[in-house]
């Protein structure tokens, strides 16, 4: 199997995502034929999966880790290392909702509760008191957190292959993107294919793939606006034509200032300068609010600096792209990485 890359210098801020698994194991036997398959399975998923080891830096490792799966088997509590990386997860856990998921494997969970009552004060040459009781408490926690148990299925390969299905749709839970575009524009192509190449990649993408139905309340939108990390805000040339796209901006920018997302403008069939400067056949149909009176002008302010703003962000230019799958290919790198920073 590929060896384990190095681990990540201490992350710069809370909340800056390096990888999406931290694997804490114990026997080299499990290593070598049960660990292997999982991380190769796990990376085939696009799932960024860091392998534990001795180096004491992993405690860091697993700060910026969105998830830990803790591998439980017939000689795991004789690793000191396991034991002191297990209380940091449980710690992360209690915390910061770090999401635990243990794997039992080949051993019954009541096994490891006995294992916290069987460890012994000399337990680790250097272990205090302190620290076993530390240990024992962190055993029996995990034992009791729901997992998955290798003796109820048929197979290593079915049982991994359940245990990576469940970890893509617990990362989807944490990596929530907002997609603000016109439907006449986009919806039925570029948009569904996005949807889809941000799935694959774990990530969920809340947006209007459907029309909104008479009687549904922007507010709907709000709440999965301010549930993502990120906002896909993709300019089109009729994007000004829509209320509910500049109304969702205006929420968005409003986001940004607070500082609990970050917006990534796509410039679809218009240029940057035209959005910017609301020029050109996008500015047309955008000043038509200004001889509309059922618009307000505040609100029309609202909607123009929004415009402004957002296309001053560093993004993407379809003309840029040989074609849409290409252009897709870069925001979802772009979005993956961006998910890893921020403490979704």
């Amino acid at each position: 199997m590929a060896s384990s890359p190095p681990p990540p210098p201490p992350p710069s801020s809370r909340g800056r995502w390096i990888y999406d698994v931290f694997i804490n194991f114990g026997s080299e036997d499990t290593r070598k034929i049960f660990i292997g398959h999982l991380y190769k399975a796990l990376e085939q998923k696009s799932i960024k999966t860091f392998i534990g080891g001795d180096d004491p830096d992993l405690l860091t490792t697993i700060q910026v880790s969105k998830i830990s799966i803790v591998v439980f088997s017939e000689n795991y509590a004789s690793s000191t290392r396991c034991l002191k990386q297990l209380v940091h997860i449980l710690d992360r856990m209690d915390t910061e909702k770090h999401i635990v998921v243990p794997i039992f494997y080949q051993v019954d969970p009541s096994d490891v509760r006995k294992l916290a009552v069987s460890l012994q004060p000399d337990h680790g040459s250097n272990a205090s008191i302190e620290e076993m009781q530390n240990w024992r408490s962190a055993l029996t926690k995990a034992a009791g957190i729901s997992g998955w148990d290798s003796r109820e299925s048929r197979d290593d390969a079915k049982f991994i292959e359940d245990i990576v299905q469940d970890i893509f749709s617990k990362l989807l839970q944490l990596s929530n993107v907002f997609i603000n575009f016109r439907g006449e524009d986009t919806r039925l192509s570029f948009v569904a294919h996005l949807h889809k190449a941000l799935y694959q990649e774990a990530i969920h993408a809340f947006s209007d793939l459907g029309e909104l139905n008479k009687g549904d309340e922007i507010s709907n939108l709000f709440n999965d606006i301010h549930k993502s990390s990120i906002s896909i805000v993709i300019f089109s040339k009729g994007y000004a034509q829509s209320t509910w796209c500049l109304t969702e901006l205006v929420e968005i920018m409003e986001c940004v200032d607070r500082k609990i997302q970050k917006v990534c403008p796509v410039f679809y069939g218009v240029s940057p300068s035209e959005v910017r400067k609301i020029t050109g056949s996008f500015g047309d149909a955008f000043y038509r609010y200004n001889d509309n009176s059922r618009f307000h002008m505040e609100e029309v302010k609202r909607w123009r600096d929004a415009l402004t703003r957002a296309a001053d962000y560093s993004g993407f230019d379809r003309i840029r792209s040989k074609n849409d799958a290409e252009l897709i290919e870069k925001i979802v790198k772009h979005t993956r990485r961006a998910c890893r920073d921020f403490d979704v």
